[in-house]
């Protein structure tokens, strides 16, 4: 047997078995306990595409919570961190508004993101429609929250680096929780939205709203006024941020550009100034959880998507503006 005893025999094929079988387990094991490799574009550091991730983010494979994201319509956001969500809603001055919307569901362990960039035809294509009687027009569209039903949104003012007027924001905030309109008699549909706002003062800082138009990390106040968005598109009049959780409005900020935009209060219009007051309203519609209802035969509303130098018009609003309020809130 040349030394080879059974006993070593069965040893070393002991040996040899047990090796094959944790060889085999740290083969089929290796893989999966070894830590994920982050995909390509989850690096560290900076900003992230949302167009080069996919729609749903596994927490897991690439936490994106406290980190900036732009959309492809260049809008940003700072993912929350806390368990909330949140969208922001740009208005611009011509092609159209934006949104960016970040849902986190810590539950599930995964971040949505979904954007839009609304677009106004230039000119009239073959076919289109005629912007319909906004008294007549009751196309709304809903956002992603609202507040509670009969509540008070409780706001403060911040009137920027120049030190610009509030009173053009607070008529646009009123006129919309108000429902004011030019389409009856009286100047404000009845019944009233059962939702209201109060005016509580100056702000001790600015909104949560970023230089480039985007969504910072909330501060639980409502702050509505002036900001350099120095970072954003030439026609970015307003952006407004809207914090939730489930369906149930936290917090929003609004911003109007501070930065190379002329605005027009009273009197007559200066050529190409914006009314504060209109787009106020119109930013007030997202405040309370209205989107963009785009269509150029939508563009009489208050919450289309885009508005003119020395336009006015959004400081009123439409049939379906009011609709929608009330299919939020119901009647007063």
């Amino acid at each position: 047997m040349h030394g080879y005893s059974r006993g070593f025999r069965q040893v070393a094929v002991t040996a040899a078995v047990a090796a094959m079988v944790a060889g085999t387990t740290a083969a089929g094991a290796g893989p999966a306990a070894a830590a994920p490799r982050p995909a390509a574009w989850c690096k560290p550091g900076g900003t992230l595409q949302t167009r080069a991730m996919p729609r749903h983010v596994k927490i897991a494979d690439c936490d994106l919570r406290g980190r900036t994201v732009r959309g492809a319509n260049g809008l940003t956001a700072v993912v929350p961190a806390d368990g909330t969500s949140l969208v922001v809603h740009a208005l611009r001055t011509t092609g159209g508004g934006a949104e960016l919307r970040v849902e986190v569901d810590d539950r599930a362990g995964e971040v949505t993101f979904s954007t839009s960039a609304g677009r106004v035809p230039q000119g009239r294509p073959r076919g289109a429609r005629a912007p319909a009687n906004v008294c007549r027009d009751g196309a709304y569209r809903l956002g992603s929250s609202r507040w509670p039903r009969g509540s008070t949104i409780t706001w403060r003012h911040h009137p920027g680096r120049r030190g610009l007027p509030v009173t053009g924001i607070i008529r646009g905030v009123s006129n919309m929780s108000g429902a004011r309109t030019d389409c009856v008699a009286g100047g404000r549909f009845t019944p009233a939205p059962n939702v209201g706002t109060r005016h509580a003062g100056r702000a001790g800082g600015p909104p949560n709203v970023t230089r480039n138009a985007g969504c910072g990390t909330r501060d639980r106040a409502n702050t509505f006024g002036w900001v350099a968005m120095t970072g954003a598109g030439r026609g970015v009049l307003a952006a407004t941020c809207v914090w939730f959780r489930g369906g149930s409005t936290l917090e929003t900020d609004m911003a109007l550009q501070e930065q190379g935009k002329r605005w027009w209060s009273r009197g007559s219009c200066p050529s190409g100034s914006y009314s504060t007051e209109a787009v106020a309203t119109h930013e007030a519609g997202h405040v309370l959880g209205l989107g963009h209802v785009a269509g150029a035969n939508h563009s009489r509303l208050t919450m289309a998507p885009s508005v003119a130098a020395c336009d006015n018009g959004l400081a009123t609003l439409g049939r379906g503006d009011y609709n929608g309020l009330i299919a939020l809130y119901g009647a007063r």
